[in-house]
């Protein structure tokens, strides 16, 4: 007798896969880190010091900024795994695993293909905006979770009225959403079931919803912490929430009434988030775009139940694409709510076989396979190349890395089963992925070198000590998670400015350390007019910008691993101002 896997089963098996991956060094900070991690990290800890968890603090100052539910599940965390980045890190991975069984139950839910359902959990994981932020300390991947709960159980709904509890976990998620980052949490649900019933011509479904009921669940989740940080704060709270973090964030400031200007605000703000999806939700990217006119052509088509499916999610698509771009500010990171439909009809692109007569439907499959085999290929190189050259692999790695590859490449090309080419591009996505913490260890991200810099100010056990950044590329929240007091940023963009900054910091009374670039000190400190300024310590971080040449590829054919890091790695020295007498 044959073992089948049911539904509950194959997402057990899929949250533990996937949590497993997220999980790996999440107590380092490697290429996946945020600058944002450092607020809700300190405001935590404050509130597990002085017992107020009802209004953050970062630094003593009142935090506004966002609701307090992801501020208590990281407390929650801190309570089992004790304070470190792992326990503030960890609820977010906890939120991606849960978001991809989700992903997979949609899938399956709206087309019943688990080869498809499996290959769209697999895309997911791999979209590197998804896995940035199952990484990292900031409340965005437990919205994304939330937001794609209550639209699961709005589809859910809509499809099985008669049960109740489906339009009550859509409100709880959508209540729970908003205390974890805001408006977006029902904005998107709702966005998708009412664009959905329009497209459909289907207005039944709103009373599917029971929305009357919804309003007091949403109530009931959202009120007692924002009338406590009423009576707590005052007017002070309620202007915050009202102009800076709701107005200024949707509408901006003076042309806001403009239509000429709203009109090329949401065009400029289109193109971007565009681009956002090609760059951050590459390679899969190439082929989601390559889907859309597919599943506009299905839809037209009224393939029974499939359509309905596909119309469902590019409702999804089209209410968070239309409500981001509205918005004054533009951040890359609102295009993760997308990333469960973005998966689903990438999968569905992939796996769908057009007629074989049809000369477009055997251009897509030939097209397809060898683009995958191509896009396979560059990152297996990517990964040797920063292997052997950066990350300090032997060079004895090149023959396993090319019987690996050989064998890798001629089993895609051999089979005959067309989810075979996306499946192993997603594992070995996964495979390079999991190894972010092999590249902060071989030095490749900037704190590598941080760390070494905090350990030798550290060492000093003087307690009136300023501590600033000197140079743009340096990013102080970046330098600040290994100090308990503020770092300073004395740098801009402009070279002027960050000069007459960084002799201001410099003629602090206090004893100062300061870290910048080798190119800033030589620009701007080089004659600084002092006799304690002193260079404690260098080291190297990753270029934030690049220069090719042709030498870097002569270097490269000659194996010259020295030469090639140095045209990725850029010198950074720290210096200290002794206190002034």
């Amino acid at each position: 007798m044959m073992f089948r896997f049911n539904n509950t089963l194959i997402c057990v098996l899929l949250f533990i896969a996937s949590f497993f991956v997220f999980v790996q060094g999440l107590n380092v900070h490697g290429p996946e880190y945020r600058d944002d991690e450092i607020f809700y990290f300190k405001s935590t800890q404050d509130m597990l010091a002085t017992g107020n968890v009802m209004s953050p603090k970062y630094f003593g100052e009142d935090r506004f900024q966002k609701p307090i539910l992801f501020y208590w599940l990281i407390l929650i965390s801190y309570k089992i795994f004790g304070v470190n980045w792992f326990a503030a890190r960890c609820v977010s991975a906890l939120f991606a695993g849960l978001a991809v069984c989700l992903t997979w139950l949609i899938a399956n839910d709206l087309f019943g293909r688990r080869r498809m359902a499996t290959l769209s959990a697999v895309i997911v994981m791999t979209v590197p905006l998804f896995f940035r932020h199952a990484k990292n300390a900031v409340p965005d991947m437990a919205l994304n979770f939330f937001i794609v709960m209550a639209i699961y159980y709005g589809f859910k709904c809509i499809k099985n009225p008669e049960k109740l509890k489906h339009s009550v976990l859509f409100f709880v998620a959508c209540g729970l959403g908003f205390m974890i980052k805001g408006f977006a949490a029902f904005i998107a649900p709702m966005g998708t079931i009412l664009l959905y019933a329009l497209f459909t011509r289907n207005f039944k479904v709103l009373s599917f919803m029971r929305f009357g009921r919804g309003f007091f669940i949403l109530a009931a989740i959202i009120l007692p912490w924002f009338l406590f940080m009423i009576k707590t704060h005052g007017a002070s709270y309620v202007e915050y929430m009202l102009v800076t973090e709701t107005k200024s964030r949707l509408v901006g400031g003076a042309a806001e009434g403009a239509f000429v200007a709203r009109v090329k605000m949401f065009l400029d703000h289109s193109l971007f988030y565009l681009k956002t999806i090609f760059n951050y939700f590459a390679p899969w990217s190439l082929f989601f775009f390559a889907a859309i006119p597919l599943t506009l052509k299905r839809v037209l088509e009224k393939r029974k139940g499939e359509s309905e499916a596909l119309l469902f999610l590019l409702s999804w698509v089209g209410v968070v694409f239309f409500f981001f771009s509205n918005m004054y500010f533009i951040i890359s990171h609102y295009m993760l709510v997308l990333s469960t439909p973005f998966a689903i009809l990438t999968s569905y692109f992939l796996l769908e076989s057009l007629p074989q007569k049809d000369f477009i439907g055997k251009a897509k499959d030939i097209l397809q396979k060898n683009i995958l085999m191509v896009i396979f290929s560059v990152g297996f190189f990517v990964y040797c190349f920063i292997g052997i050259f950066l990350a300090g692999f032997h060079k004895a790695w090149l023959l396993p890395f090319a019987i690996a590859y050989v064998f890798s490449m001629r089993t895609i090309f051999r089979s005959q089963r067309i989810a075979t080419a996306p499946l192993a591009l997603g594992i070995l996505m996964l495979f390079v992925f999991a190894q972010s913490t092999l590249i902060g260890k071989a030095g490749m991200t900037s704190h590598a070198a941080l760390q070494k810099f905090a350990h030798t100010i550290k060492e000093d056990t003087s307690t009136d000590v300023v501590i600033g950044v000197g140079s743009h590329d340096i990013h102080e929240k970046e330098f600040q998670v290994y100090f308990d007091q503020q770092v300073k940023k004395s740098a801009t963009s402009e070279d002027q400015e960050t000069k007459e900054r960084l002799v201001s910091l410099l003629n602090e009374k206090q004893k100062v350390y300061c870290l910048l670039t080798e190119k800033d000190f030589n620009n701007h400190l080089i004659n600084f007019s002092t006799a304690n300024l002193d260079i404690l310590q260098e080291d190297y971080m990753l270029r934030k910008h690049l220069h090719i040449d042709k030498n870097f590829f002569a270097a490269l054919l000659k194996l010259d691993k020295q030469k090639v890091h140095d045209y990725f790695m850029e010198k950074i020295i720290l210096v200290r101002k002794d206190k002034n007498v």
